[in-house]
């Protein structure tokens, strides 16, 4: 009977631990990384309204700008106007210029960047997505 008791004691011991461990994961596991702009990189060649269309993008989601000339190009985080009009206004937040910016989304709402180099951002090198 003892034996019975000790093995249904560990039975509940490791069943708790694999429900706790279990309810971390889906907070870990559904955090991903997106590369904009995939291989081609944060560039004038990408149509980022294509790129970012149909991806489900969500809070811890991480936003990875890469592109070859760090110094000529930059990632600033803009609001709506800024990124309407492509200006970087006041509260605009630069990123190192880089060429490797990560950005984590870290809460539910929209997101723009734009390439505050001469003429990129009117070129198309801008990027607007919602995290949920």
């Amino acid at each position: 009977m003892a034996s019975r008791s000790k093995a249904l004691l560990m039975a509940s011991a490791v069943a708790a631990v694999v429900v706790g461990v279990a309810t971390l994961l889906p907070a870990t596991a559904s955090a991903a990384t997106y590369v904009v702009g995939d291989d081609a990189g944060w560039d004038v060649a990408v149509d980022y309204e294509a790129w970012a269309r149909g991806k489900k993008f969500k809070v811890g989601d991480t936003l990875v700008f890469r592109y070859e000339t760090p110094g000529e190009k930059d990632v600033v985080v803009v609001d709506a106007r800024g990124y309407a009009e492509c200006t970087v206004p006041d509260n605009g937040r630069l990123l190192a210029s880089s060429g490797n910016n990560h950005v984590v989304l870290g809460e539910p709402g929209q997101y723009f960047f734009i390439c505050d180099a001469e003429g990129e951002c009117d070129s198309g090198m801008k990027l607007a997505v919602t995290a949920h």
